[in-house]
């Protein structure tokens, strides 16, 4: 599968799962969080298609999937980033534990 389609499978799994996904410029590369009830997953516009992916499915990888038809390439690419994800928990968010930003 192209790169730009896995990503477009990966925003429409965000969005069946209750998240807007943004393509923002700025100095980050990406995550997840929760603004005012509603849930973003934001990533860096500079980012390469492939790179993109990777982030979206960082923080769709501890989400609850399972039982949800996902396109076998998909899904590989998000156990990839959960078994890199449980490799390196130092550098990984908590969507559980995340705490709503208030303005």
């Amino acid at each position: 599968m192209k790169p730009d389609k896995i990503l477009e499978e990966l925003y429409a799994l965000a969005k069946s799962l209750g998240y807007s996904v943004h393509r923002e410029p700025g100095a980050f590369k990406g995550g997840a969080c929760i603004v005012r009830e509603q849930k973003h997953i934001i990533i860096n516009k500079s980012m390469p298609l492939e790179a993109s992916s990777v982030i979206l499915a960082r923080a769709l990888c501890q989400l609850d999937v399972e039982g949800m038809f996902i396109k076998p390439a998909v899904r590989e690419i998000i156990d990839r980033e959960r078994k890199w994800a449980l490799l390196n928990p130092d550098v990984m968010f908590e969507l559980d534990g995340a705490k709503e930003v208030q303005e």
